[in-house]
C-alpha cells in the first residue's frame, strides 16, 4: 500500500500529463503539495505513447532507454516513480545496424566495446588513434553520476570530484557531431558516427549514449512506451493526485503579476497558489499567457535555435514469419523518394520482432521513420481526403523499399498505420511537430533554460521544451527538478520518495 504524504495547504496546477507533468505530479505530492494534472489527451504520457491498430501495438517513442540497471542515477529516478517494479526491460546487444544500399557496407554498433572498436578498425586502420578516442571518451563521459549534481557549494564539489575525467570529456567534446566525425579519413565510418542521433548533436551526446550500450545500461520496454508511463500515472494517483483528461487549458489566468490558475478551453476555471506548465513552450508562452509574458530569451530561442526536424511513423502490422533484422537499422538508400516536399535518402527501420507482446504469435511490426517537414502536412490536413492518400502513397513507397530486406513483405502487411508532424501536433501541440523539442547543441545543453518567467510568480515551466535534447530520462528529471525549485521557493526541503515515511511502489 502507498500512502499519500502530509498534505500541505498549497495547491499545484500542472498542465499536460505527459512524462515531465506525470513526473512533477508524483514529486508535488511527495512532497505535500495538494496536484491536480490537465491533460488534452484522453491518455497519459504525451509524446511518449503507443497506440493499438488493428490488434497490433504501434510504438510511437522510445527507441532505447537509458538507466535500465542498478547503479544508474536514472534507474533510481525509475524506482521512485514505480516504473521499473512494474515493465519488463528487453537487454539489447546492440545498437543497431548501418546499411549503405550504393556500396552494400553494412555494420553493427556492438553493446562489445571491444567488438565494436575491431569492426571499426577493420573498416579503417588508418583511423585508429580516432577510433580508441571514441570508444574510452564513450566510457568515460557515461560514468558520469547523470542526474544527481549534489547540494550546495560542498556537494557540488564533491560531484565535479566524483566525475572528473567524465566532465573533462563532456567540456572537450562539445563541437557539433559533423565536425567531429570528419576527423575519421574513413568517410562510411564518419558516416555512420554523424548519424548516431540527429544533426547538430554535441559529440559527446554521441559518446554517452555509446558509453551506457557498453554498460549495458540500454534497453527495451516491453510492450511499448505506453507500458513505462502507465505505472507514472498509477503511482501519482495512489499518492493522491487527481488527473482531468480530455480536458485542454485555455489560458493560464494571472492577477498581480501571479499565476492563479487556468481557464479550460470550455471556459471552466480552476484556482491554485502555483501553476507547473508542463507542456508545448510556444502554446504557453504565445497563447495561454500571451505573447506579453514571452522574456527576450525565449523569444530568440524560438527565431534562432535548432529544433527536431518533425518525422513520418509508418508501421506495418505483418502476419506470418519474416527474417528479422535487428532492433534498429538505418539504411542510406540507392534510390531516394520523396515524402511531402521532401527528398527521403536515409529511413530508419525499427523491427520489433524482439517483442512478442507487440501483435501475437506469429506476427509482429516493422515501423520506418524519416525526416519531414511540418508546414505540408499541416497545410494537406485541412483536405482529409487529401491528406489521407498521401499518407497511403508514403506507406506504398516504403514497402517497396522494404522489399529487398523483407522478401513479400506486402502480401504479408495486414495493417498501415502514417502518423504524420501534424499527428504530433494535434495530439500534443507539439510546435510545428517537433517531437522533442531543441536540438541539443553546446550552447543549449551548457547554459541552462530558465525554469521561471521574470515578472511572473508562482510559475513554473517543465519539460522537454526547457531541457534540450529531450528524452525520457530528460522530461522525468526535469518534473523533479521542478518540484525541487518549487521547494525551495516555499522555505520546504525537497524529498523523494525514499524519504516518505511507508512509502511502498505499485
Amino acid at each position: 500500500m502507498l500512502e499519500s504524504p502530509t498534505m500541505g495547504e498549497k495547491k499545484i496546477i500542472i498542465i499536460g500529463a505527459g512524462l515531465a507533468g506525470l513526473s512533477a505530479g508524483c514529486y508535488a505530492r511527495m512532497n505535500g503539495f495538494r496536484t491536480r494534472i490537465f491533460e488534452l489527451h484522453s491518455l497519459p504520457g504525451g509524446v511518449c505513447t503507443s497506440w493499438k491498430r488493428e490488434g497490433y501495438h504501434i510504438d510511437g517513442c522510445i527507441h532505447w532507454l537509458m538507466g535500465i540497471k542498478e547503479g544508474s542515477a536514472l534507474y533510481r529516478f525509475y524506482n521512485e516513480l514505480g516504473i521499473i517494479q512494474a515493465i519488463k526491460i528487453i537487454e539489447i546487444a546492440d545498437f543497431g545496424t548501418f546499411m549503405d544500399e550504393a556500396t552494400g557496407k553494412t555494420c553493427g554498433i556492438s553493446a562489445d566495446s571491444d567488438e565494436l572498436r575491431r569492426k571499426f578498425l577493420d573498416i579503417s586502420p588508418e583511423d585508429r588513434e580516432k577510433i580508441d578516442e571514441l570508444i574510452e571518451n564513450s566510457k568515460r563521459i557515461a560514468e558520469i553520476d547523470m542526474g544527481f549534481e549534489g547540494e550546495g557549494l560542498i556537494g557540488g564539489i564533491s560531484f565535479m570530484i566524483r566525475n572528473w575525467r567524465g566532465i573533462r570529456a563532456y567540456f572537450k567534446y562539445g563541437l557539433p557531431i559533423e565536425d567531429y566525425a570528419r576527423g575519421f579519413k574513413s568517410e562510411w565510418l564518419g558516416t555512420m558516427i554523424r548519424n548516431l542521433f540527429v544533426r547538430g548533436t554535441p559529440a559527446f551526446f554521441i559518446m554517452m549514449t555509446l558509453g551506457f550500450l557498453f554498460k549495458g545500461q540500454l534497453g527495451m520496454v516491453e510492450g511499448g512506451s505506453l507500458k513505462f508511463v502507465l505505472p507514472i500515472e498509477k503511482t501519482y494517483k495512489k499518492l493522491g493526485g487527481e488527473i482531468d483528461y480530455e480536458s485542454p487549458v485555455e489560458k493560464i489566468l494571472v492577477e498581480n503579476g501571479s499565476a492563479v490558475g487556468v481557464r479550460l478551453a470550455d471556459g471552466t476555471e480552476y484556482r491554485a497558489d502555483i501553476v507547473v506548465s508542463a507542456c508545448d513552450l510556444h502554446s504557453t508562452l504565445y497563447d495561454m499567457l500571451g505573447s506579453g509574458y514571452a522574456p527576450d530569451s525565449f523569444r530568440k530561442m524560438f527565431e534562432t535555435w535548432k529544433m527536431f526536424e518533425p518525422v513520418i511513423i509508418a508501421s506495418f502490422g505483418v502476419k506470418g514469419e519474416i527474417a528479422p533484422m535487428s532492433h534498429l537499422n538505418v539504411i542510406f538508400l540507392k534510390e531516394p523518394f520523396h515524402a511531402g516536399n521532401r527528398q527521403v535518402n536515409r529511413i530508419v527501420v525499427r523491427d520489433f520482432s524482439y517483442d512478442k507482446t507487440i501483435a501475437g504469435e506469429g506476427k509482429t511490426v516493422v515501423q520506418v521513420e524519416l525526416e519531414t517537414e511540418y508546414g505540408y502536412w499541416s497545410e494537406l490536413a485541412r483536405e482529409r481526403g487529401k491528406y489521407d492518400a498521401e499518407k497511403m502513397k508514403v506507406a506504398e513507397m516504403i514497402l517497396s523499399r522494404l522489399e529487398p530486406y523483407y522478401p513479400g513483405i506486402g502480401r504479408k502487411v495486414g495493417m498501415i498505420d502514417v502518423a504524420t508532424p501534424y499527428t504530433f501536433y494535434r495530439y500534443t501541440r507539439n510546435y510545428r511537430g517537433a517531437f522533442e523539442g531543441w536540438v541539443p547543441n553546446a550552447e543549449s545543453v551548457r547554459k541552462p533554460v530558465s525554469k521561471t518567467i521574470p515578472g511572473l510568480r508562482n510559475f513554473y515551466l517543465c519539460g522537454q521544451w526547457v531541457e534540450p535534447g529531450g528524452g525520457v530520462p530528460t522530461a522525468i528529471w526535469s518534473g523533479r527538478k521542478a518540484v525541487k525549485l518549487i521547494c525551495k521557493d516555499n522555505g520546504r526541503k525537497f524529498v523523494g520518495a525514499e524519504s516518505i515515511p511507508r512509502f511502498s511502489t505499485p
